[in-house]
C-alpha cells in the first residue's frame, strides 16, 4: 500500500475545493500507470483535456492523464473530448474585445473559429474547430452583461473567467491586466471648453460646481451626462474620483443605459460633460486634464499604456485560483503573447506592449522638467538626468505602487511580468535597461530622491524574481533616480502625486 501512495502523490496535481473540467456522470473506473506499479480504484468525476479527477479512498484526486490507462465505465473518449469553459462580465469589455482575443488565439493553435447564438439562453457559443478533421476542440461561452453579474457568476462555479473593470481581493481567485482604457471628460463639438481641472471634474461629478462659469467658462448650467449605476464603467469611475473623499455622484445627471445614448446626448448639447472611456468617444470632443501648475495631459493611447494619463483604467479578468481546463489554461498564456496585444488594438482598446519613445519625442517631459521641478532640484540634476537619457529611448512601462505602500499596483504587476518575458525571450540582448525612480514634490528632495533609490530598487528586484532564467551579460539591469526632477502633473491633488510616483525603464 505505501508504495502505491508514495507514487499517487507524484500524480496528484491538486486536491479540488470546486468543479474543475466537463463534469461526467459519476461511474467506477480503474486507473493503472503506464508501467503497471500504480493500481487505483475510484468513481470519475471529470476530465478537463490533462487530468483526470477522480474520488479515491485518498480523498479527491487530479491524474495525469497521459501517465495512466483507464479503464471502466465511466472513462471518457479522448478522441472525442471538447473542452468547455465560460467567460462571464463587462459587455463594454468583452463586446469587440473577446471575439478579437478568441480569433487570435484560434488562428495560433491551428484552429477555424466558429460563433453562433443559442436559440435559448444567453451568450455567444465560440467554437475552436479542427480544419484538417472537422473536429471541435474547445466551446467557449461567452455571457455578457455587467462587471457585478460576471463576479458573481466566478463566484457561484457558473463561470469560469469574469471581465471586469474592478479589481477583486478573495484567496480562490487571480486577476490579469488584459487590456487597458481610460476615463476621459468629454463635451460637445461646440463647446468652448478646452481644459478642466482634475479637482474641479471630481466636485462637477459630485454636483458641486454647477455652472460653466465656476471653470472659467461662460455662464450657463452644466448639464451633466452620466451611465446608469448598474455599469461596471460607472462604477469605477465613482470609486477613481469619488471613492476618496467619499462623496455620491450628483442626482441631478441624466443617465443612460448604453455609452452610444450617452454619447449621442453630450454631442448635441454644448452645454453638456461627461465621462466616458477612451475607447469609445464618437461624436465629442475630449478635454485635456488641467493641473494648477500648469502642467496638463490629454488622454493618448501611449500615455494610457504607460500611466502618464491619471485616469488609466485597468481592465481585468479574474479566474479561480482552482485548475481549469488545459485549453482554458491554454487561453490565459496567450494573453501575454504579442498576437493577443494585436487583437487588443484591433478591439479599439489600449494594448501593453512596449513602445520605446526616443529622447527627441519627449520634449515636452524636459520642459516640464526645467519649468515645474522644485526649488529643491537644482541645474546639476537636471544636466544628470539628461546626460543619462541622451542616447536612451523610454520604454512605455510604468511601475507605480499602490497609495501608502510599498506593493506595485496591478497594472505595474502585469509589467514585471511582461518585462521579464520579454528579457528572458532576448529582446533586449546587448542593451542596458536602467529602471528610473521619480517621486512627487512633497517633502525634502534627499528623502524624495532616497524613496526614488529605494523604489528603482525595488522594481528591479521584482523583475528579477520573476525572470529567473535573466542572463546578465545578454541584458543589463540597472537603476537611477532623480526624485522629484521631472513631474508628469500637478502635486495639489493626490492624483497627480500618484502620476509623478513612477519608476519608469530607461532602453540604450
Amino acid at each position: 500500500m505505501a508504495p502505491i501512495l508514495r507514487r499517487a502523490a507524484c500524480l496528484v496535481a491538486a486536491v479540488l475545493l470546486f468543479h474543475a473540467g466537463a463534469p461526467l456522470a459519476a461511474q467506477d473506473v480503474t486507473l493503472q500507470s503506464r508501467d503497471g506499479g500504480l493500481t487505483l480504484h475510484g468513481t470519475m468525476l471529470g476530465y478537463d483535456g490533462e487530468f483526470y479527477r477522480v474520488d479515491t479512498i485518498y480523498g479527491e484526486l487530479l491524474l495525469d492523464a497521459q501517465g495512466v490507462v483507464c479503464s471502466g465505465p465511466g472513462c471518457p473518449n479522448l478522441s472525442t473530448y471538447v473542452a468547455e469553459f465560460t467567460i462571464a462580465g463587462s459587455a463594454p469589455i468583452g463586446g469587440a474585445l473577446m471575439p478579437a482575443l478568441l480569433a487570435a488565439y484560434a488562428r495560433e493553435r491551428g484552429y477555424d473559429l466558429h460563433a453562433r447564438t443559442p436559440e435559448a439562453g444567453d451568450g455567444h457559443v465560440f467554437s475552436l474547430v479542427d480544419p484538417d478533421e472537422g473536429r471541435t476542440a474547445a466551446r467557449i461561452t461567452v455571457t455578457l452583461s455587467t462587471s457585478d453579474a460576471g463576479l458573481v457568476a466566478l463566484m457561484d462555479g457558473s463561470a469560469d473567467m469574469a471581465l471586469s473593470y474592478h479589481p477583486f481581493s478573495d484567496e480562490a481567485v487571480r486577476s490579469r491586466v488584459i487590456a487597458l482604457d481610460g476615463f476621459v471628460p468629454v463635451v460637445a463639438p461646440s463647446s468652448d471648453a478646452e481644459s478642466i481641472a482634475l479637482a474641479d471634474l471630481a466636485d462637477v461629478l459630485a454636483g458641486e460646481i454647477t455652472d460653466w462659469s465656476a471653470l472659467r467658462g461662460t455662464e450657463a448650467a452644466i448639464n451633466l451626462h452620466a451611465r446608469d449605476d448598474a455599469a461596471g464603467q460607472q462604477q469605477a469611475l465613482e470609486a477613481a474620483l469619488l471613492g476618496q473623499s467619499g462623496r455620491s455622484f450628483a442626482t441631478s445627471a441624466e443617465r443612460h443605459d448604453s455609452d452610444a445614448a450617452l454619447l449621442d446626448a453630450v454631442g448635441r448639447d454644448p452645454h453638456a460633460l461627461a465621462v466616458t472611456v477612451f475607447s469609445r468617444m464618437e461624436g465629442v470632443r475630449a478635454l485635456a486634464l488641467a493641473g494648477a501648475c500648469g502642467l496638463s495631459q490629454s488622454a493618448s493611447a501611449r500615455a494610457i499604456k504607460d500611466e502618464d494619463y491619471p485616469l488609466t483604467v485597468p481592465l481585468y479578468l479574474h479566474y479561480p485560483a482552482r485548475p481549469l481546463p488545459l485549453m482554458a489554461r491554454r487561453f490565459l498564456e496567450f494573453l501575454a503573447t504579442d498576437s493577443a496585444q494585436a487583437a487588443v488594438r484591433r478591439a479599439g482598446l489600449v494594448d501593453q506592449a512596449p513602445q520605446t519613445v526616443p529622447l527627441a519625442a519627449q520634449g515636452r517631459r524636459l520642459a516640464n522638467a526645467i519649468a515645474a521641478a522644485g526649488d529643491e532640484v537644482d541645474l546639476e540634476d537636471l544636466q544628470r538626468m539628461v546626460t543619462l537619457m541622451e542616447g536612451s529611448s523610454r520604454l512605455t512601462i510604468t511601475f507605480r505602487f499602490k497609495r501608502g505602500a510599498s506593493r506595485l499596483d496591478a497594472q505595474s504587476r502585469g509589467n514585471v511580468d511582461a518585462l521579464a518575458r520579454a528579457i528572458e525571450a532576448g529582446r533586449y540582448d546587448d542593451r542596458t535597461l536602467t529602471l528610473v525612480g521619480f517621486t512627487d514634490g512633497a517633502g525634502p528632495a534627499d528623502v524624495n530622491l532616497r524613496l526614488a533609490s529605494e523604489r528603482a530598487e525595488a522594481v528591479r528586484r521584482a523583475i528579477l524574481a520573476a525572470a529567473p532564467f535573466l542572463d546578465h551579460r545578454r541584458a543589463a539591469l540597472e537603476t537611477a533616480a532623480f526624485g522629484e526632477a521631472m513631474p508628469l502633473a500637478c502635486d495639489d491633488t493626490e492624483w497627480g502625486r500618484r502620476a509623478n510616483r513612477r519608476v519608469e525603464v530607461w532602453l540604450r
